[in-house]
């Protein structure tokens, strides 16, 4: 798998992470406001973020690497977000993911950073299937999955949780669905 360098948008750099983005990582997963909408567990020492962190950047060169970019303003370079996707076990999907601190939702920042991803993903890697899954009381993230054309297919249990489980298929992306 090709993980580019950086993926633009009008406002946004959505770029690897490099280990200059320490402090701005510890602050974001270490905000439960942040990861408690996410599959991430809260860092509560600043080097557990750093192993994190370390383990992510080693991963781009590696066989197997992990899709895992921040998203920065354009305009600050101010790590506001980050996003990526992963493959599934359990289904023929790839999980598409994403946060922002708290500061920067409702700004579109997540639509822009999602549609860029679904972009890459299907028209450069050839991804046949996306899904989000999102909590049923994280409205945020089902607006937006609607919003960027994924349809909704249902409840899921997820880790002892219901979640909406939202699809994309290369064949609705092309088609403008």
């Amino acid at each position: 798998m090709r993980i580019p360098q950086a993926l633009e948008t009008e406002r946004l750099s959505i770029r690897r992470y490099t280990v200059d983005d320490l402090q701005d990582l510890y602050l974001f997963f270490n905000n439960e406001e942040v990861t408690s909408s996410t599959d991430m567990p809260l860092h509560r020492t600043f080097e557990e973020t750093e192993e994190f962190l370390e383990m992510i950047v080693r991963s781009y060169d590696g066989e197997e690497p992990l899709f895992a970019m921040a998203i920065s303003r354009k305009d600050t370079g101010k790590v506001i977000g980050s996003c990526g996707f992963s493959k599934l076990e359990f289904s023929p999907d790839t999980q598409i993911y994403y946060a922002l601190e708290p500061e920067y939702q409702g700004n579109g920042y997540a639509t822009e950073a999602v549609m860029k991803m679904l972009e890459y993903m299907i028209l450069v890697l050839d991804i046949e299937r996306i899904s989000i899954y999102c909590s049923q009381e994280n409205t945020a993230s089902i607006n937006l999955a609607k919003r960027v054309g994924m349809e909704h297919h249902g409840t899921f249990e997820m880790n002892g949780k219901d979640a909406e489980y939202f699809l994309l298929t290369r064949e609705m992306y092309l088609h403008g669905n």
